[in-house]
This record gives C-alpha cells, sequence and structure tokens, in this order.
C-alpha cells in the first residue's frame, strides 16, 4: 500500500522533526558569539554558563570556530578553562587548531565560499566534582591582538555515551 502524497509529506516532516530533536537532546550547552568586523580581540574573553546536574558521567567539550579567508595564518591557538561556580579552575589547557593544510594551502572544516566551519574536540573525559553552575572561558593565544577573519566562536558540551 503506497502513502498518499498528503500523508507521505506528514510523516517525512515527522520524521525529520524527531530525528533533530533527538539529536540535541543530550547537549548540556551549545552557544555560539559572534564576533565583531575586526575580528577576536585578545582583550574579549568569551564567557559561558552551563549547570551540570549529573557527576557520574563524563563529558566532551568541543569548541566551533567560523573563519573567512582573511584569516592570516594557518593554525589557531586558544585557551578554554572551565571554572566552578566559586571561581576555581577546573581544567585548562593550550589548544591548537589546524586550520589550512600546511602543505597544500587548503582549508579544513566544512566550506561555503570563503567561509568555512571547524569544530575541535578539546576535553575528551572531562569530570566535575559537584553539581552546580559552572563557567566556560576562551580566549585567543595568537601574536596578533585582534584576529581578523574570526566570524564566530562557540562552544558545547556533551555527555559521554
Amino acid at each position: 500500500m503506497a502513502l498518499r502524497p498528503p500523508l507521505l509529506k506528514f510523516f517525512l516532516l515527522f520524521f525529520s522533526l524527531s530525528l533533530l530533536l533527538a539529536c540535541q537532546g543530550d547537549q548540556v550547552f551549545d552557544q555560539t558569539s559572534k564576533m565583531g568586523e575586526q575580528g577576536w580581540s585578545q582583550k574579549n574573553q568569551i564567557a559561558y554558563s552551563f549547570e551540570i546536574k549529573d557527576i557520574h558521567k563524563s563529558y566532551s567539550l568541543y569548541v566551533a570556530l567560523r573563519q573567512s579567508n582573511d584569516y592570516p595564518f594557518n593554525n589557531f591557538y586558544f585557551i578554554p578553562k572551565v571554572l566552578g561556580s566559586d571561581g576555581k579552575l577546573i581544567k585548562q589547557a593550550l589548544a591548537e587548531a589546524i586550520l589550512y593544510d600546511p602543505k597544500s594551502g587548503k582549508a579544513k572544516g566544512e566550506g561555503l565560499g570563503d567561509i568555512y566551519s571547524h569544530k575541535f574536540l578539546i576535553f575528551k573525559q572531562l569530570k566535575f566534582p559537584k553539581k552546580g553552575k559552572y563557567s566556560l572561558l576562551l580566549s585567543h593565544d595568537m601574536r596578533t591582538d585582534t584576529l581578523a577573519g574570526i566570524i564566530s566562536v562557540g562552544a558545547s558540551l556533551v555527555p559521554n555515551p
């Protein structure tokens, strides 16, 4: 028995929405900050707040970056810091993201026109000592104060299976 076109459209819409909601259900947070036209200044530290309700799980922290061809370097150094509600440092790293292949010069990540999106796994087994509010601070650690070509920076925290 074949589905009639209106019923088929309804089924496809329902299936698509279910899939979309299922993929986003487990994230603790997923936020993005747009940078100004000049780019990302070292003085502009990005801050996100989130709440941990389950301390028995470990979490993966991802950082997302959108950049244009105006970005002048092959790589990108940044510092993610996770802080507890009391301001104490939980975890920190100096992370390097490779945005262009060093040999070919070809941009990595997903691209459309001259804009590329990247997603980097920063912490794979992040554990939190207690339930409550936490903060993520992101700053870049490049030699140039203001980075041209950085369109947006974001982060997401996902519980590990």
